[in-house]
């Protein structure tokens, strides 16, 4: 695979994210390499508008978030915090959440192509995507309690669910940080590429996740969404989904790729 050359510094907030198209696989940099990608109120609004338009971009079915020049991100802009207000920062909050539901929410996947440093904000970035692929260097924490403040963009409940309560506690309260490997162990991490092979592995996998029938995925990740539910109330949305997906064309396509023994062909109709 021929991997897309990373974009040069941004002149203007035009360029804080920068989005690229490969075939089914919209790969979204985060450019803002002199913060280490921090997450600035400028740069959460351009992700969030790239996000939803490759959400609603019927020829993207797999999304990759990358960070430029060795950093997946720092965290949050502390530059832009300072001496913040109460209604400032509410607003700012409600930005940040508005970017985390259409991460979480939207319909298709989102891969996390981790190196260097993801922390803060930045590992709440990773948590709400739904696979992280890690360099063997890259590092994570939660050291919002060293800013006199609790963990954000929603990773109290993403990364709990991902790690667990006692381990998601730990990382909040001692503001220690872990390496790719006990990341991986504790479930933070889903893959380890090889050194200098990040963005090769996440890309790959997003191509094998964009083969599959396109609803499928959709539907899956929505559902993983809405939980925990109660199971009858889980039941009853299976039952709703499934017989919806008994009547796409893709299910046609399933059925008869497997009698017919060949690939099947999914068009997410």
């Amino acid at each position: 695979m021929t991997l897309p050359t990373p974009p040069s510094e941004p002149s203007t907030d035009d360029g804080l994210c920068v989005p690229v198209s490969l075939g089914s696989t919209r790969l979204i940099w985060l450019n803002q390499p002199k913060r280490r990608n921090a997450l600035s109120p400028d740069l959460r609004g351009a992700l969030k508008d790239l996000l939803q338009q490759a959400m609603q971009d019927d020829t993207v079915r797999a999304i990759v978030i990358c960070g430029v020049q060795g950093n997946f991100s720092a965290g949050g802009d502390l530059s832009t915090m300072k001496g913040i207000s109460s209604v400032a920062g509410r607003e700012r909050m409600n930005d940040a959440a508005d970017l985390m539901r259409v991460m979480v929410q939207g319909p298709k996947p989102i891969v996390a192509a981790v190196e260097g440093w993801c922390v803060g904000a930045g590992m709440s970035l990773a948590a709400a995507c739904d696979i992280v692929v890690a360099a063997p260097g890259a590092k994570f924490s939660l050291p919002f309690g060293k800013l006199g403040l609790i963990p954000d963009l929603g990773s109290l409940h993403t990364l709990t669910a991902r790690i667990g309560m006692g381990r998601t506690k730990w990382l909040a309260f001692t503001r220690r940080t872990i390496d790719a490997q006990i990341a991986m162990t504790w479930g933070a991490v889903e893959d380890i590429a090889e050194e200098g092979a990040t963005l090769a592995h996440a890309l790959a996998l997003a191509e094998e996740i964009a083969a599959g029938a396109p609803l499928t995925i959709s539907y899956t990740k929505q559902l993983l969404a809405r939980l925990p539910m109660g199971f009858d109330e889980y039941l009853a949305a299976e039952r709703d989904t499934q017989a919806i997906l008994y009547t796409s064309e893709d299910f046609d396509e399933g059925i008869d790729s497997f009698f017919e023994k060949r690939p099947a062909v999914f068009h997410g109709k």
